[in-house]
């Protein structure tokens, strides 16, 4: 007889880390794709910098009117950068 043939191993999924984040005093655990950590580090960084500029702004108070500013300005910057790559 042939000799039988296994079926291949399926590969091992990759669980998402776990990753504990804190903006503006609130502690947030997110899931994060291995091997994505370093990106989530880096846009953790940039929230943090566009919250200490936006925090201390006129007429912005607490932290949802921070966090909508900041997502303001981030949509404004992509629909720029949309319109210039056309």
């Amino acid at each position: 007889m042939y000799p039988k043939q296994s079926k291949p191993a399926k590969p091992t999924p990759v669980k998402p880390k776990q990753l504990t984040v804190t903006v503006l005093g609130r502690h947030m655990k997110i899931s994060c794709p291995a091997g994505q950590e370093d990106k989530l580090q880096a846009a953790m960084l940039e929230l943090e910098q566009r919250v200490s500029k936006t925090k201390y702004q006129p007429g912005v108070h607490g932290a949802e009117d921070v966090l909508l500013m900041i997502a303001l300005n981030l949509c404004n910057e992509l629909l720029e950068t949309k319109k210039n790559e056309q």
